[in-house]
């Protein structure tokens, strides 16, 4: 059963508590109310605080952000340098922020490459340093007794945390928040107070070369950190950027992923003492949850955020002209009584039929929300465990909010608890090991690899065979790997990727055969001109996105230089005993790498197409795909044309399961028709039936799924469910394309089925 208070708010007397008739974000403390009053206004306001019409109402506020085209971010969510800087910050400040600053098509681009890091299954692995570091603040202060938790808790932990995360050095957190100040930081220096803008100007330009130069380490030095990670993005080619765009996506999330979780865990531990419900809160790990979601409802620490029109367009009564400026009151529209059922009450137990808005929603929703939603779960859990009798100082009338504008958060709290006779410290040694693990673990997938060339064999005009070991006889054998595997090799024009073709038997060496690309940006160039026997190089690998799935009956498909994964498949498949058949496309024999071989030891199981004796003639693909028997696991790799030609005639086909690796990322995906479907619920055994104009999202949440989610638009992988029958339709941006085909996960905010029907592991 829900618990319910009522909507009591700090600073607030009785009187204050009917509807402001001024205008909202005048007085922080009156905010909720104002925007009552604003929301009960059948026209949209126009506030002189803001420069912006406010859109309070939860339905006006989805349609501003489900049409980006209309209402843009560039130029409003970050505004721009001011007239003085923007020569002090040329060249070395990038403009427009992180992605908040950014319209598509560019915003997309650049979200792609930081995307699939925030997954929260794959953020789990930072939770033992989230909790060291809980446990490590704790320790300075808990024999205190007492203490005001924002500034010597809730603002540093998640600030080391996001300093490490994205692969700066955490001891480095204090000044990093410092040089944050300029921007609105809501670290606190002793000092700082008497900074001049010119040292904060310094500040910011000190910050950005810091991190353009832990850039440029990473580049050869991969660690499990954010700015590695998009290293990694841009040498598989999956997003073109550039470094200065690099830079850019870094000093604006360390803004942004610690303000939020500061200032929801102050605000939040506020109400819950205040109204006893701490200890229910924190029962558990799901009732922390639970609580966590609620709180972002109730008061999350975004207000909202701007937006600019960009065509004339109306939104409720009013007429917007291009220029004009509105601001989405997300607390408002978390608050809207046509939405949730008694709003302005704190419900423990809510259900949520319908997303909040703490995190805001549509491409630009928070892209740490997951690292958010991690970190306060951590530090709840934390806090519940080391302080006991926790209990609210401060008295809650009292407690001052800060300014209001896109953020919200108070200006301190102080608690107080039962100081602990003895401190255990089994976590200390506990909590070390889990976390050393885990991050030995991502290291070791990372480490780059000294090797040396052993072989080189010219295969044809435009495709170079080579051999590899490891320099070090200390680094013999090499790491394991399975059919479908690369590794990357580092040239002068960054690492490139390329597939193993040899037997993963062999740990001795590593072959790959690199195709000249006379369009593509000199690495391959690069290798056929320089590389010699005893030629030293660096490799990092090996790498799956395309592994062999066991199965009775393969048809592996191949173009041009794609046979080079589809190499090692075969002879696993030779070994497996399965059924299998190898058609392999080219411009003519002369150019096609291994066709004699793959004849000689796949007989009667290898087709050679060229254009030059088919008389340019297509091969039918549409035939072979129809040929095939139910259970059939269909490989391919090759260029853009061949694979989104088979994906069209593969899609909607129950008999075959599709696995393909392409040259470039993909560009233009189409998708089918939304239409109807079933969703199983496993664990209850419950059908669902998703209309083709519903979301599965939203269909099951509508059934007490209670499937959390952010942005609704695929690109935060919040929502993310687990598959354990049937063949989804992926239409987000976040699932790598090993995921993709392994088909065990699904993103219901935005993907749907391709057959009949999806088993989902929920309740």
């Amino acid at each position: 059963m829900a618990t319910v208070i009522a909507p009591q708010r700090p600073g607030l007397s009785t009187t204050e508590l009917e509807p402001s008739p001024g205008c909202p974000f005048r007085n922080p403390q009156n905010l909720h109310s104002d925007l009552a009053h604003t929301r009960s206004n059948p026209s949209i306001e126009f506030s002189p605080i803001l420069n912006a019409f406010i859109v309070s109402r939860y339905t006006d506020i989805l349609h501003v952000l489900d049409n980006p085209s209309v209402f843009g971010s560039k130029g409003v969510t970050v505004p721009d340098f001011p007239d003085p800087v923007k020569p002090i910050f040329a060249s070395r400040v990038p403009e427009g922020g992180t992605l908040l600053g950014w319209d598509n098509p560019d915003h997309d681009r650049l979200r792609a490459s930081v995307a699939g890091f925030f997954i929260p299954r794959k953020l789990s692995r930072f939770q033992p340093l989230m909790a060291e570091l809980a446990h490590e603040l704790i320790d300075g202060f808990v024999r205190e007794g007492k203490v005001e938790i924002k500034s010597q808790f809730a603002l540093p932990l998640p600030l080391k945390m996001i300093t490490a995360v994205a692969g700066l050095n955490p001891a480095r957190w204090r000044w990093i928040g410092r040089c944050l100040s300029l921007f609105g930081g809501i670290t606190e220096v002793e000092g700082e107070e008497d900074l001049t803008i010119e040292q904060k100007v310094q500040d910011v330009l000190d910050l950005h070369d810091y991190v353009a130069c832990v850039i440029q380490e990473r580049k050869h030095d991969r660690r499990d950190d954010l700015i590695s990670h998009i290293w990694d993005v841009r040498d598989s080619g999956t997003v073109q950027m550039t470094d200065f765009e690099h830079l850019a996506m870094i000093p604006g999330l360390l803004l942004a992923g610690h303000e939020t979780t500061t200032s929801v865990l102050t605000m939040g531990l506020s109400h819950l003492l205040h109204h006893g419900l701490w200890e229910q809160a924190t029962a558990n790990e799901a009732s922390i949850v639970a609580a966590i979601e609620e709180l972002l409802r109730y008061e999350s620490a975004i207000t909202g955020m701007p937006r600019v029109v960009k065509e004339k367009t109306t939104l409720g009564d009013r007429t917007l002209d291009p220029g004009d400026r509105v601001f989405l009151a997300y607390n408002s529209g978390s608050r809207d009584d046509d939405v949730f059922e008694c709003p302005g009450q704190l419900q423990l137990g809510r259900k949520f039929p319908k997303q909040h808005l703490g995190f805001g929603r549509g491409i630009h929703a928070c892209l740490g929300a997951p690292l958010a939603r991690l970190l306060l779960k951590t530090e709840m859990m934390v806090l519940r465990e080391r302080l006991q009798g926790l209990r609210l100082v401060t008295p809650y009338e009292q407690i001052r909010y800060e300014k209001v504008g896109a953020s919200r958060g108070v200006e301190g709290v102080l608690v107080a608890w039962d100081t602990p006779k003895h401190e255990p410290r089994a976590w200390t040694e506990q909590g070390l090991k889990s976390s050393t693990t885990v991050a030995a673990g991502k290291q070791n997938l990372a480490t780059s690899i000294p090797a040396v060339v052993t072989k080189l064999v010219l295969l044809t005009d435009e495709i170079l065979e080579v051999t590899l070991a490891a320099k070090s006889r200390t680094l013999t054998p090499l790491p394991v790997w399975q059919p479908g595997a690369h590794i990357d090799i580092l040239s002068p024009h960054g690492y490139r990727q390329y597939s193993l073709c040899s037997g993963p038997h062999d740990l001795n060496t590593w072959t790959v055969a690199i195709r000249k690309e006379g369009d593509g940006s000199g690495g391959s160039l690069w290798f056929h001109e320089n590389l010699d026997e005893g030629t030293e190089v660096t490799v990092r690998g090996p790498r799956n996105h395309f592994r062999l799935q066991s199965s009775p009956r393969y048809v592996f498909i191949a173009g041009g230089i794609g046979i080079t994964p589809i190499k090692p498949m075969l002879e696993e498949a030779k070994r497996q005993q399965a059924e299998y058949k190898l058609v392999y496309l080219g411009r003519s024999r002369s150019t096609m790498a291994y066709h004699a071989e793959l004849a000689r030891d796949h007989p009667g199981a290898v087709e050679i197409w060229t254009g030059d004796e088919k008389d340019n003639a297509r091969f039918d693909l549409a035939e072979l795909v129809a040929q095939q028997e139910e259970g059939t696991q269909i490989y391919c790799c090759g260029p853009e044309r061949l694979v989104l030609a088979l994906e069209d005639e593969c899609r909607g086909n129950p008999k075959v399961q599709l696995r393909v690796e392409r040259f470039h990322a993909a560009s233009n995906v189409t998708f089918l028709p939304n239409r109807s479907f079933d969703v199983v619920l496993n664990r209850s055994g419950r059908t669902l039936s998703v209309p083709a104009e519903k979301t599965m999202l939203e269909v099951l949440n509508q059934n007490g799924c209670g499937v959390m989610s952010t942005c609704s638009k695929g690109t935060c992988g919040t929502c993310e469910v687990r598959v354990l029958e049937g063949d989804p339709e992926h239409r987000d941006s976040v699932l790598s394309p090993e995921e993709r085909s392994e088909n065990t996960l699904v993103m219901p905010c935005v993907s749907r089925c391709l057959g009949e029907r999806l088993v989902l592991d929920l309740w």
